[in-house]
């Protein structure tokens, strides 16, 4: 089986390691990065629960609800701690959690993918493309609740000012 398995995951999964590794590190951001890697993420795991059980009302609100419960339920633990203002910028300090969160959203894909081109009879079910949509949305929420942070830091700074 894995003779029939694409290089590409293989390349993305080194190039989302290598991302993840460079966020392990403190490091000065513009807020804005910040934002565009959490639309990138989000639109990367509606694109996966669309492609994978299509724009039908359940996965689609399902994929919200888990946003929106990491939103608010992952904000105090979710968001990075420790920022300094840098110009217009910010220091942001090193975390594990990006690259856990890119890990887990290519592994959930990948596994998707897997059970997918298997045929296996789970893919269809109700309750598993309900499961699978709020869990790819607990990870865009995530990288929307660290954005959202350094976005609330910024204004707070500039509010100071």
């Amino acid at each position: 089986m894995t003779a029939s398995l694409p290089l590409w995951p293989f390349a993305l999964l080194a190039g989302l390691v290598l991302l993840g590794l460079r966020q392990s590190v403190d490091r000065v951001v513009e807020p804005g990065a910040l934002v565009r890697v959490a639309v990138a993420m989000a639109a990367f795991s509606l694109y996966g629960v669309t492609t994978a059980f299509g724009a039908a009302p359940l996965p689609v609100l399902a994929w919200a609800v888990g946003l929106v419960a990491a939103l608010v339920l992952g904000a105090s633990r979710l968001a990075p701690r420790g920022l300094a203002s840098v110009g217009d910028a910010v220091r942001l300090p090193g975390s594990w959690l990006p690259l856990a969160l890119m890990l887990g959203i290519f592994g959930a894909k990948f596994a998707l993918r897997v059970a997918t081109g298997l045929h296996a009879p789970v893919v269809q079910a109700a309750w598993f493309a309900a499961l699978a949509s709020t869990v790819f949305g607990l990870f865009s929420g995530a990288f929307a609740v660290r954005a959202l942070a350094v976005y609330r830091f910024v204004q707070a700074r500039r509010a100071a000012a």
